[in-house]
């Protein structure tokens, strides 16, 4: 049976149908941010899950120079190792007809009876390769896409410097490759990065492996302990040239995605209850405004015998009300917005199925949370007004005591309006529910600093990192260690304007119980073309002994200026050496282990050699330095940096205009809620006044200004204050966002602060226009007949 008291809760909702809108509204973004963090978190996990369980991805890798294949028998035999699959694993380079520009690739050996036992592929279209045709190759499904490669096509590739004809059979997806980009590269190339597979014999023919390996993938028995193995592992490849055994931690592709899953799930939690707390704050200030302009109401509920329970229940149930239409509002933009970007994602990500994912638990836990915290924020205003007795509730509140502010009469009588010193009053007459409002609307500034904050966020770091630290145009990797005398080749290249050669070694840094495996960077004195920077972006000169650190890997391994680290070289003969930290950079992408070229040399006992080069090119002669470059055989990979800002164009691009989109799009709609509610529910506890004022001679403008000076004096304070809970916001999220692989630095631009305060702005101004609109419609007549 319907009660009158749910009767009321409809004719309420009715009545207040824009004040409800704008509070769910609230609601809604809450429930939409959870949505799409926990859905975004779950669609990664489920599908990494998915695609390692289906594929295999091995626990272990290694690599050697070159090991006979019964050394694969012997690694069966390690107490830990389960299975093991040996291969041929090399960098190669792609020679296509339409483009000079460097394509890299690497190309895999497979069995001659198909599958390998781990790091299985997912054939995405086309067949395997016949054992029978040793041309055959399949290649990965992201570079078949974006270079519009089909089945039956050739493909040119450069194995140990010749040049050979193969023929594309089939594409395909590989847990070792779900974030697939070459090592200078920080972001997925697919247009100018490949990865084949191709039958052993053919690998192996091509690069003398006749009954060898030089790449190893393993799986580690339950129990086992993972350090021992490794040691076992690297003990026995030592003769061989092993370059370091690792687990899934350091394997490129599954570390990038573990940081991205790291850091969804830290937002997952830490963006929703920052949502959900300031919505809670907002309903709790609306609501109880809200609530409290129905005192009279309520007091008549409670002369006519309802008890303080009923009454309280029945503001429960038009809480419980608002809160599921904002649920409802909020599931479905959720949905809409974790569809969007889990689109994006799959530019990053390559599985075999990536989809947003709406569990029934997670529509259940979004619902209640919703409905607990609108109850939560709106329970203290419901018991004070509950509890008060039915005459004091008839009552109208108390207004501010006139004589606390006898100077604003004085100076009003020379200076201000009358209608400015009613606002006066009434907005420090109630400082408490003045600055409940100001945090209210100064609560939706950052939201909408955030949004904006992802662009510059981005500018920053292609500025600092591609223009400032990376000041080369192109970077290319030889087949070996070369005598300095090849910068001399490349100056002497029609277009090359400078050229500086690097020495690149994988290694493996320990302090203490702590390992961390990277590649160290050797660099010449003075080098113009890659310049390490501190946080204020001073430049870092390279230290002429010892190492320099970048800060995110000094942290991981506690270290400090003075500090001594063991480096292990995981080339060549193995070198172990003590060196002493002498300098902490600040990288933004990836992490760097930088060290004096010579030094470096030293370090590896060998000459003045390096194995990579930093280029700059003009740009009038890119297309010769390039077609010059491609005919070179000892290039075994190149990448060029306007390269890198089309990838991060297309990729980080679609990804930040979706966020800026939903945060900035949030942050309007709350400050509309706050706004239009606080000026809504100003309008009806001052109907009667406002009237009165109109009666004895004030113009519709004049009564507008009441309302209208009391948010706008809100206003000026929210929105600086909103500035800085925004700039604080961002700090704490860009620092639970750090990882290895990318450090988002929290970076401001002046304009945006500008952009937040206008449409705060903008969104104010939109609420005062209904509210002046409901003014010039008092019906003065009625509103004095009745105080409600």
């Amino acid at each position: 049976m319907v009660s009158v008291l749910d009767i009321k809760v409809l004719r309420d909702i009715w009545s207040m149908r824009l004040q409800v809108l704008s509070i769910a509204m609230l609601v809604a973004a809450g429930v939409a941010v959870f949505v799409m963090s926990v859905s975004n978190y779950r669609a990664l996990v489920g599908a990494m899950e998915n695609h390692y369980r289906n594929e295999r991805f091995a626990d272990l890798f290694a690599g050697m120079t070159r090991a006979p294949l019964v050394i694969a028998d012997r690694l069966r035999e390690i107490d830990g190792i389960g299975i093991v699959e040996p291969r041929v694993a090399k960098p190669v380079r792609i020679i296509r007809e339409d483009t000079n520009l460097p394509i890299s690739g690497r190309i895999i050996s497979l069995p001659a009876d198909g599958q390998p036992l781990l790091n299985r592929l997912h054939l995405v279209q086309g067949r395997w390769p016949d054992p029978f045709h040793p041309e055959e190759v399949i290649i990965n499904a992201a570079y078949a896409e974006a270079r519009a490669v089909r089945i039956g096509d050739p493909i040119e590739v450069v194995l140990n410097g010749r040049l050979q004809d193969f023929r594309v059979v089939g594409s395909a997806l590989s847990p070792e490759f779900v974030f697939a980009t070459r090592s200078a590269v920080p972001l997925p190339d697919d247009r100018n990065f490949v990865v084949l597979w191709a039958g052993e014999d053919a690998v192996a023919s091509a690069f003398d492996m006749k009954g060898a390996f030089n790449d190893v993938a393993m799986t580690i028995a339950p129990g086992a302990s993972v350090q021992h193995v490794l040691e076992e592992v690297d003990r026995l490849l030592a003769p061989y040239g092993g370059t370091g055994a690792y687990d899934r931690g350091d394997q490129p592709s599954h570390r990038f995605l573990e940081d991205e899953l790291a850091e969804q799930e830290t937002l997952s939690i830490f963006m929703p209850s920052v949502f959900f707390g300031i919505a809670a704050f907002l309903l709790n200030v609306v609501i109880g405004r809200m609530v409290e302009a129905q005192r009279g109401q309520i007091a008549s509920l409670k002369a006519l015998g309802f008890a303080n329970g009923t009454i309280a229940l029945h503001y429960f149930k038009l809480v419980t009300a608002i809160a599921l239409v904002g649920s409802a509002a909020g599931l479905v933009l959720g949905w809409w917005f974790a569809v969007g970007v889990v689109g994006s994602y799959r530019a990053f990500f390559r599985f075999p199925s990536l989809e947003a994912r709406f569990e029934p638990w997670l529509l259940v836990a979004a619902t209640l949370v919703s409905i607990v915290s609108a109850n939560l924020a709106a329970a203290t205003s419901v018991y004070r007004i509950a509890v008060l007795p039915p005459a004091e509730a008839m009552r109208p509140a108390t207004p501010p005591a006139l004589q606390t502010f006898a100077w604003l009469q004085t100076i009003g009588n020379r200076v201000i309006p009358l209608q400015y010193i009613i606002a006066a009053r009434t907005t420090l007459g109630r400082p408490i529910r003045t600055l409940f409002s100001i945090i209210g609307i100064a609560l939706a500034i950052p939201l909408i600093l955030f949004g904006l904050y992802w662009f510059d966020a981005i500018d920053y770091m292609i500025d600092v990192s591609l223009s400032r630290v990376e000041r080369g145009d192109a970077f290319l990797t030889f087949t070996e260690p070369v005598s300095t005398d090849a910068r001399y080749e490349l100056m002497a290249l029609p277009g090359v304007l400078n050229a500086e050669l690097q020495r690149v070694v994988p290694v493996r840094l320990r302090a203490g119980y702590r390992t961390y495996r990277t590649s160290a960077i050797g660099l010449d004195p003075g080098s113009e073309l890659k310049i390490p920077r501190d946080k204020a972006l001073q430049p870092i000169s390279v230290p002429a002994d010892g190492i320099m650190l970048s800060r995110q890997i000094a942290g991981q391994l506690d270290l400090h200026v003075g500090d001594r680290v063991s480096i292990e070289v995981l080339e060549g003969t193995r070198v172990v050496k003590d060196v002493i930290v002498r300098r902490i950079s600040d990288d933004i992408l990836g992490s760097s282990v930088t060290m004096d070229r010579s030094a470096l040399n030293r370090v590896m006992k060998e000459g003045p050699v390096a194995n990579v080069a930093a280029l700059r090119i003009d740009p009038a002669q890119s297309e010769l330095v390039w077609s010059r470059i491609k005919s070179m055989p000892r290039i075994e990979g190149s990448s060029v940096k306007a390269l890198w800002l089309s990838l991060f164009s297309d990729t980080i691009g679609g990804m930040v205009l979706i966020g800026a989109l939903i945060l900035a799009g949030f942050g309007m709609l709350i400050a509309i809620g706050v706004v239009y509610n606080s000026a809504r529910i100003a309008l009806q506890e001052r109907a009667w006044e406002l009237a009165g004022l109109r009666i004895v001679g004030l113009t519709r403008h004049e009564v507008s200004a009441v309302v209208v000076s009391e948010l706008v004096v809100e206003l000026v304070v929210a929105i600086p204050l909103g500035l800085l809970i925004g700039r604080y916001l961002i700090e704490l999220i860009a620092s639970a966002r750090a990882s290895q692989s990318f450090q988002i630095p929290a970076v401001i631009d002046p304009s945006s602060y500008v952009i937040a305060s206008v449409l705060v702005i903008a969104a104010a101004f939109a609420s005062f226009i209904m509210i002046r609109r409901r003014i010039d419609a008092l019906d003065l007549v009625a509103v004095l007949k009745t105080r409600d």
